[in-house]
């Protein structure tokens, strides 16, 4: 009987890993990775992407979050756990009671410039467009973003996906950038757990609020990609433990080569760019997106605060 793997491939976890967002979101004196793999393990997700989102992002930093992950949490891990490394940037964890694994994959938001979005009144302006990365977390940020997404094409050891492109109000690239760049892109992200917000838009007060958050955008993500005959991926984009895998793909285990990491992200990239997937699509419920927004507020408050003691 052949197995499956349910992959989230853009996945923050936490919403960061310093002790004040630890604390906002109840994560400290907790064990992250462990914390990480039984909330994987209730969704059956066997292979996670953890997203690094900073403007710098420098190695072994708290930003480097794959490897702050393994190096503050994996060392010294108890039974029925265990940790291992396939390369610098693909880790293996297992849990021998539940006789379950999970692959954990380094990744990157990373904020790229120069780019037109058009904005609700009409008017453009140049702003930040997000790229999602699967194999590495140090492609330098602000860079332009053709420049960024040939880059990661041409290294041929990363997979570069489009992030929620059609959501321009929050990162997105644009249709245009997106016609223009498709050809060096190996997926769409089509549906972004996150957007949440569909009907809802169109009330006056809510609706301006809401609505780069809203549903439309991933159907319009993925009726594109269908146009274009280009593979679209669904995601989480989870801001919490408990939030990995509420959208996923999955494919068949032995199209997944382990034998190292560079056969990992070679076939790997073949399943995505062959589309020899699925997808399961949903979303972030209303009550748990207000939660971790509300925390991420609550945050950037002590941060002020901190810089305001200086």
């Amino acid at each position: 009987m052949s197995h499956v793997i349910k992959a989230d491939l853009h996945y923050h976890g936490p919403i960061g890993l310093q002790p004040y967002w630890l604390k906002v979101q109840g994560y400290v004196g907790k064990n992250l990775l462990t914390e990480i793999f039984d909330a994987c393990a209730k969704r059956d997700i066997n292979l996670c992407a953890i997203t690094s989102d900073e403007d710098k992002i420098p190695f072994n930093s708290i930003h480097d979050r794959f490897n702050w992950l393994k190096n503050k949490y994996a060392i010294g891990i108890r039974k029925p756990y265990s940790f291992d490394v396939l390369g610098k940037n693909v880790a293996l964890m297992y849990n021998e009671y539940q006789n379950k694994s999970l692959y954990i994959v380094n990744g990157q938001t990373v904020r790229t410039r120069e780019k037109e979005i058009s904005e609700f009144d009409g008017l453009t302006k140049k702003g930040i467009a997000d790229y999602l990365v699967i194999g590495t977390n140090q492609i330098p940020n602000h860079r332009p973003l053709e420049e960024t997404v040939k880059r990661v094409y041409e290294s041929g050891n990363c997979i570069g996906i489009a992030e929620h492109a059609f959501c321009t109000a929050h990162g997105g690239m644009d249709r245009d950038n997106l016609e223009r760049l498709l050809p060096y892109m190996h997926a769409i992200e089509g549906h972004n757990s996150q957007l949440i917000f569909n009907r809802l838009t169109k009330l006056p007060i809510v609706g301006k609020k809401f609505a780069k958050y809203r549903r439309e955008l991933n159907e319009e993500a993925q009726k594109y990609a269908l146009q274009k005959d280009k593979p679209w991926i669904a995601t989480s984009d989870g801001h919490r433990i408990e939030d990995v895998g509420i959208s996923s793909i999955t494919f068949a285990e032995e199209l997944l080569d382990t034998h190292s990491e560079e056969k990992f992200v070679t076939s790997f990239n073949k399943i995505i760019v062959t589309k020899n997937f699925s997808q399961q699509c949903a979303y972030q419920n209303i009550f748990g997106w207000f939660d971790w927004t509300l925390k991420l507020q609550s945050g950037f408050k002590i941060v002020e605060q901190e810089k305001n003691k200086l």
